[in-house]
């Protein structure tokens, strides 16, 4: 078996980053940048800071992304950055792959070909592949999210390593806020520690050593923002994204199209702004109010009952488990795909409607099809992969502690989506899930091989 050492490796890597290039090339003009979600929140930082005028205001993002791409522009000027960044984040694919499948081989230390197998997963799998060609940090805080569980598995065995896992976690909340909620609830996964042996006084340690570097680092970027905004926080933008969450909740909880959805969702800010007696120069997006329109709409889907509550959630993870990220792909190679694309997201249903993805499939041209397929197709073999992968973990593994702390991260993140489950947001979830669909791969070539 090759080796990760052999040269045959490195031989394989200059291949999948020169086939990557290529494939960027075929792209449409400007297509990394104009088709990343959120791309200008990062790009225009970051050729501030190529400039040589600082990273600006970020309100709504951390510094880490940015700065990784300044180094691209600085180097290269925007369009050539832009070009070295699909090079850049296809290795980071690359190596994500790597480290998954050393977490692989932990799990199930009896099967080494998991190891390859989960590689390839990882670095095959089309919607990665396409955060990769991108302005987006999905592929950055992919990496950082597969390292921070393999130097945690590390600490779990070995019992060193807390301090690059804090600095890891810190890379992570900087990179994409959000991540920084999953990282300071860290007291509970270490408590596997002592599960596993380990003494209170010295997971006490660990906890103290993880929380005073974590919460150092956030709070330098917090003073930070306080010397430019006069307020201490990280991220700015929660008012956007409980207000697009309750969008959500209504087309997917009450089968409302996104048209009905936004003129309830604007009456919640009108009631607000008359209650509070508010200015908000920029509506709902307005830094001032964030913080009141964040409480409005926390309240308004609080105020929906148990039912409509469940149903989106239920219909959102299903979106983010099993959506496959086709539409990124039409738009990178210029595949006319807008007009079903947002008639689909814009109608009334549910995500798990039949009718509605029926129309949705009949409205859309062969080349736009032949991508969802094989889009779709990755992602729903790979979950049914995932099923047969977790039944064997927990039927023969005696790792199954280390399988607990996987499963447990996959379901923070999915939660933490709530109501807005689309596939960018699993990116950073696929190298996990990947690890149960290898492990499910060589459980049906098992079974087949003793039928």
């Amino acid at each position: 078996m090759i080796k990760f050492y052999d040269k045959r490796h490195y031989y394989f890597l200059a291949i999948y980053l020169v086939t990557n290039y290529i494939l960027h090339i075929l792209s449409i003009t400007d297509a990394v940048y104009v088709h990343g979600a959120d791309a200008s929140r990062y790009f225009v930082p970051a050729l501030s800071l190529a400039n040589g005028d600082g990273l600006g205001n970020l309100l709504s993002t951390g510094p880490i992304y940015p700065f990784f791409l300044s180094i691209h522009y600085a180097i290269f000027g925007f369009d050539y950055g832009n070009d070295a960044l699909v090079v850049t984040q296809s290795a980071l694919l690359y190596l994500t792959g790597i480290i998954d499948s050393k977490i692989a081989i932990k799990i199930m230390p009896n099967l080494p070909l998991i190891r390859w197998i989960t590689m390839l997963l990882v670095i095959f799998n089309p919607n990665a592949l396409m955060a990769a060609h991108l302005v987006q940090t999905e592929t950055l805080f992919t990496l950082f999210l597969v390292s921070f569980l393999y130097v945690l598995m590390n600490l779990i065995r070995q019992r060193n390593g807390i301090v690059v896992l804090a600095f890891i976690a810190l890379l992570i909340s900087l990179t994409r806020p959000a991540g920084m909620y999953i990282m300071l609830i860290f007291i509970l996964p270490s408590l596997i520690l002592k599960l596993n042996g380990v003494s209170w006084r010295k997971l006490v340690s660990i906890n103290l050593v993880y929380y005073l570097i974590l919460l150092s680092g956030l709070g330098l970027w917090s003073l930070n923002n306080y010397n430019k905004h006069g307020e201490f926080f990280i991220s700015a933008n929660e008012g956007m994204v409980f207000h697009d969450q309750y969008i959500a909740l209504l087309q997917y909880g009450k089968n409302m199209s996104q048209s009905e959805a936004n003129v309830i969702a604007y009456e919640v800010y009108e009631d607000m702004i008359v209650k509070e007696s508010a200015v908000c120069n920029k509506g709902v997006s307005s830094f001032e109010c964030r913080k009141i329109v964040s409480r409005a709409y926390i309240d308004a889907i609080l105020n929906e009952n148990l039912y409509v509550i469940a149903k989106a959630s239920i219909s959102s993870f299903v979106n983010l488990m099993f959506s496959g990220g086709a539409s990124n792909f039409a738009n990178y190679y210029g595949i006319d795909n807008k007009a079903s694309v947002l008639s689909f997201e814009r109608s009334s249903g549910s995500m798990l409607s039949l009718s509605k993805a029926i129309k949705f499939i009949d409205s859309v041209n062969i080349k736009y099809l032949i991508a969802l397929i094989t889009f779709w197709g990755f992602a729903i073999l790979t979950k049914i992969l995932l099923i047969i992968g977790l039944i064997h973990v927990f039927s023969n593994s005696n790792n199954k502690y280390l399988s607990i702390i996987v499963i447990f991260y996959i379901l923070l993140f999915s939660a933490e989506y709530l109501f807005l489950g689309q596939s960018r947001w699993r990116v950073p979830l696929d190298p996990l899930i990947m690890i149960y669909s290898a492990l499910g791969v060589l459980s049906t070539i098992n079974f087949y091989k003793k039928s």
